[in-house]
């Protein structure tokens, strides 16, 4: 497998992000923190505001969030909270941009982000956006709308800019821009062997948020460039779709050990892959109209019925010829551990085999994700 060299730029861009977003704080822009990609980037940046994640990925604040919360939900929400409320007075350090934005913008999905909303208000300005869940009912377009439109409003009061169709318009075409190049950089994947690991795309993804979207589009240009030169891999992997739970930055533990133990990642069905960017926004509708749309599709575990993204599963599989499946969940995250069932049934009809793994962000399991992790993979080979 060729290893590709990550770019001084990219390998530094979180301490270089932290630079410019307090340059552009010193300079009266404002900065909002968001989720979930229910949010829609293309109205915060027309806004003339700039966009940091807050998912945390990483165990050390979760026991400052356990002060405030209990511990039987998920390590996500629980990373997240305990780094925005963190006051510095324990020994553990969080990552600079969580206080750094002035206001969050937050989605009503799972329960426990609902009520953790309500907790986080007290602590930094939280603006909350209301999700119809029957997203195929008549009515649910037409209430989306509604809720983003109101947060374009609030996006205009915070910073004191109007966003104009125009100014909608271009950050479509940019956003779908992006779109595009990455789905050139899926397609590469589908060749077998596939060209580059499933953990170096996963680590694009998770950067992405700390790059302004030219350096993004710059930096998968030239990813693609770079695959498109190398030297294709001779022997074959079991390639695997790892579907499931978001994962996000510093949370990289089982792709890792699905690679380090002989599997291919060639897919991700997750907030952190195809999700993010499969749909484009349709450029000749109404823009607002045509952002409600796009974004309500998103197949997460929140919304039901969402045969949705039993479809997607499937489709995914088939155009990237996996193996198995890795369905991938965070414990406590009801939505997509109850999901399983109905997945992996769709893929049992289909032939295609699938592991489950529930984990959170310790290091406890490591080795008995990795004993079943070989399992799997022996039984694929």
């Amino acid at each position: 497998m060729h290893s590709f060299k990550t770019p001084d730029k990219i390998k530094n861009s979180y301490s270089s992000r932290i630079c410019q977003i307090a340059d552009e704080r010193k300079k009266g822009k404002k900065v909002v923190g968001t989720f979930c990609l229910f949010v829609p980037d293309e109205i915060i940046f027309a806004a003339g505001a700039d966009r940091v994640i807050l998912c945390g990925g990483k165990n050390e604040t979760i026991p400052i969030a356990e002060q405030y919360l209990p511990r039987n939900i998920c390590p996500l929400v629980k990373s997240s909270f305990g780094s925005l409320v963190n006051d510095g007075s324990s020994d553990v350090k969080s990552c600079s941009h969580f206080s750094m934005v002035d206001m969050v913008i937050a989605e009503n999905t799972c329960d426990s982000k609902k009520k953790m909303y309500e907790l986080l208000g007290n602590y930094i300005p939280t603006y909350v956006i209301d999700l119809p869940q029957r997203p195929d009912s008549p009515e649910a377009l037409k209430y989306f709308l509604s809720e983003l439109e109101k947060f374009k409003s609030a996006m205009e009061e915070l910073t004191g800019n109007r966003v104009t169709k125009d100014r909608l318009r271009e950050e479509i075409k940019s956003s779908n821009e992006t779109r595009k190049l990455l789905h050139s950089l899926y397609d590469m994947r589908k060749k077998d062997p596939a060209p580059i690991n499933g953990t170096e795309i996963l680590k694009l993804l998770q950067r992405q948020y700390f790059l302004s979207p030219g350096e993004f589009k710059e930096h998968i240009r030239n990813l693609i460039k770079e695959v498109e030169e190398s030297e294709p891999e001779e022997n074959h992997r079991p390639r695997i779709l790892i579907s499931g739970c978001p994962m996000s930055g510093g949370n990289s533990k089982v792709p890792e050990i699905i690679e380090d133990r002989g599997g291919m990642i060639v897919a991700e069905e997750s907030c952190t892959g195809t999700r993010s960017f499969w749909d484009p926004v349709d450029e000749d509708k109404e823009p607002m109209l045509a952002l409600a749309e796009r974004y309500i599709k998103i197949p997460c575990s929140c919304m039901s019925p969402n045969d949705r993204r039993v479809d997607n599963n499937l489709e995914l599989a088939e155009e990237f010829d996996v193996d198995g499946v890795v369905y991938y969940t965070l414990q406590f995250c009801h939505g997509y551990n109850i999901e399983k069932h109905k997945v992996q049934q769709a893929l049992k009809k289909a032939g295609i085999p699938m592991l489950f793994i529930e984990t959170d962000y310790s290091g406890s399991d490591v080795e008995q994700i990795k004993l079943r992790v070989d399992a799997f993979m022996e039984m694929l080979s």
